[in-house]
């Protein structure tokens, strides 16, 4: 035998207690229903400084968004809207690609996105200043929050113990294209509509281990 460390990889997720503090978190900001597709269309252009035409797959935008529990025929849960008064908008019905249609999009999104040939969506230079004003009522979304809420379907492997909250924001950014510095910290868009002010979270870590259901 050695002294050699050996390295176990576990799997861990986020906790449900953090879940549920993301979503109050989340539920008291006033935040325009494009914002979820604007982080989408985000995801699929390259280049955020120099934006291209993308193509949509917004049944890949329902991962992040399916949850149990809902009124019948409504699988997904967002826990925004532009009106905090009405939290019954929070859950939508399964035909997300209806909801962002080129044809259903109305006045404040075409403020954000331009629509080209053949249904093609277009990030307008300086999106994120845009969206900030116009989708995030010039409040930036807290980061945390809506990191550990849009990946708490997902489990995340680690050989170097429980992630901190910061893996976890990184692994947002990075899922959704946002550009990152080597130390971590986040550049260009994501400097502009996310807020990263200190958060009193429930529990002393983030996410505990899973454990599958055998």
């Amino acid at each position: 035998m050695t002294d050699e460390q050996v390295s176990v990889t576990q799997s861990y997720v986020v906790r449900t207690e953090v879940i549920r503090w993301a979503i109050d978190t989340l539920s008291n900001q006033r935040i325009h229903p494009f914002f979820l597709a604007y982080l989408h269309l985000h995801s699929l252009t390259p280049d955020e400084t120099n934006p291209t035409p993308v193509s949509p797959i917004w049944g890949d935008l329902g991962n992040y968004l399916v949850m149990p529990g809902g009124p019948p025929n409504k699988p997904f849960y967002r826990p925004f809207f532009n009106d905090v008064r009405k939290p019954e908008r929070y859950w939508l019905n399964a035909n997300l690609a209806g909801s962002w249609a080129p044809s259903s999009l109305r006045q404040v999104p075409k403020k954000v996105v331009d629509v080209v040939d053949d249904g093609l969506f277009l990030l307008k230079e300086n999106s994120a200043e845009l969206a900030l004003q116009y989708l995030l009522y010039d409040e930036p979304v807290p980061a945390l929050a809506l990191s550990t809420f849009m990946l708490r379907n997902y489990a995340f492997s680690s050989d170097e113990g429980t992630p901190s909250e910061a893996r976890i924001h990184a692994l947002f950014l990075e899922e959704f294209n946002f550009r990152l510095a080597e130390d971590g910290r986040p550049l260009g868009d994501a400097e502009v509509i996310f807020s990263y002010e200190q958060q009193q979270l429930p529990t002393a870590e983030i996410c505990r281990p899973y454990q599958q259901n055998t």
